[in-house]
């Protein structure tokens, strides 16, 4: 469940503001001036360490993506409503939802290499279960929220500390262009994944696809074995609880930072119950496409997404807000759409367009958040970034799939549309509003260096 872009010609200024810069620590900064983009992206993947991770951690996404793909299947056959697609997510994120922000303190106080190893060793063996039992012919509802239940608390640990991590293993000045190939595998294995897992399924069988998701940790463990990142700021004296109130404090005192949360929970709530829950339940029901047809849609939806995160190494920062605005029309539109279709061609269309507009905005989130936020912060901040995703989730997706149940997932996906444009219009003043002071604060701190 788990984000850059430079210019190629202009001076790219810092998006924080003066108080953030009194905070900001090693891996915040930006610097001025960046090379060309092409040049910047190739400079990131010379890292060992970070090309290793970023290697591995593309291995186990694909498998991931697989699980993903069967998952859906296997759950919409043993009981066949949006519901129960619904209750195997909220059984995955109620975990998160409680767990994650002591996460995001252990993060901060832990070594983050050794947290990842645990959490990876958990999934893997977890997806190892998932397919023994499928392979076995038990698989039952309950094991499936079971193992969810176990997944939402591993995952509850590996999101802090895998989005604090990547960040000790390249220079501050490459930290765009890791995000945003971070980004670009992540969605690239939304395409390859779904297409294996259709083969693998029709080869040797639903366990089949279980089995390569536990295999593909192994790639992902193995680069954590052998690389050396750099050490993280201690995470001082605070006990715990005071140590989780200063991570929150802080983001409450950038209104930048709560905006961009802001904009990441309205997706979380109105678009992503839809497009990672209830498409399985969509190809089914309302377009009757088969399993054949779901992977069409995730395939696509992948190749947009991609496309998305690809596109955030030119995008220029200069017009990274009023991006923004253009993928929230975008991503209204594309959910009428599919409200509307009959046709599984029109569908598949508007799933690519949807996923370009929500990974490209969520990518410019992403990157200016990691952007201002100092390493001895990085672990909590995240962790509550990772709250704006999953904190609502499993109630929007219960509600969501209800009202699918209830009225037909069409006229679902109608009002999904209309809430997400009316939440994002309401966002966008105060989105316009701390870009413009953040940038007059950067140019005034320039000027007084310069």
């Amino acid at each position: 469940m788990s984000s850059a872009f430079i210019s190629a010609h202009s001076e790219e200024r810092p998006e924080q503001s003066s108080a953030q810069h009194r905070h900001l620590g090693r891996g915040a900064a930006v610097t001025a001036k960046r090379p060309d983009s092409k040049r910047s992206v190739l400079h990131v993947l010379r890292s060992r360490e970070f090309a290793l991770f970023w290697s591995g951690q593309a291995i186990s996404q694909t498998g991931t993506w697989m699980q993903q793909f069967a998952q859906g299947w296997v759950v919409t056959t043993l009981a066949g409503s949006a519901l129960a697609l619904a209750s195997v997510n909220f059984a995955t994120s109620i975990p998160m939802l409680i767990l994650m922000p002591f996460g995001g303190v252990v993060a901060d106080r832990m070594e983050r290499r050794r947290i990842l190893l645990v959490t990876q060793w958990v999934m893997a063996l977890l997806a190892a279960l998932m397919g023994v039992l499928i392979h076995a012919g038990r698989l039952q509802l309950w094991h499936v929220w079971v193992i969810a239940l176990l997944l939402g608390l591993a995952t509850a640990y590996d999101m802090p500390a895998y989005q604090s991590f990547y960040p000790q293993l390249v220079e501050p000045e490459d930290l765009p262009q890791a995000i945003a190939l971070n980004q670009a595998s992540f969605h690239g294995s939304r395409i390859i994944g779904p297409a294996l897992a259709s083969w693998f399924v029709a080869r040797w069988g639903m366990a089949s696809a279980f089995f390569v998701n536990a295999a593909s940790f192994l790639a992902v463990i193995g680069s954590l074995l052998v690389i050396k990142a750099r050490p993280a700021p201690a995470g001082g004296r605070l006990s715990t609880r005071q140590f989780m109130a200063e991570g929150v404090r802080y983001v409450r005192e950038h209104k930048n930072i709560m905006a961009l949360f802001g904009l990441t929970a309205i997706t979380t709530i109105s678009v992503f119950p839809n497009v990672t829950v209830l498409m399985p339940f969509y190809a089914n029901h309302v377009l009757h496409a088969g399993p054949s047809g779901l992977g069409a849609i995730m395939v696509v939806s992948g190749a947009g997404a991609l496309a998305g995160a690809m596109y955030l190494v030119v995008l220029p920062r200069s017009v990274r807000i009023r991006w923004i605005m253009i993928a929230l029309v975008s991503v209204t539109l594309t959910l009428f759409a599919l409200g509307w279709s009959r046709h599984l061609p029109l569908s598949v269309a508007a799933a690519a367009i949807l996923s370009f507009g929500v990974s490209s905005s969520l990518g410019v989130a992403s990157v200016m958040i990691q952007e201002s936020v100092p390493d001895e912060f990085r672990g909590r901040v995240m962790s509550l970034y990772g709250l704006a995703f999953t904190g609502a989730m499993p109630f929007a997706a219960l509600a969501v799939a209800r009202l699918a149940d209830v009225v037909g997932m069409r006229r679902e996906l109608l009002f999904a549309a209309a809430a997400y444009l009316i939440c994002g219009m309401l966002l966008m003043p105060i989105l316009r509003r701390t870009n413009r002071t953040t940038d007059a604060d950067t140019e005034q701190r320039l000027i007084q260096k310069g």
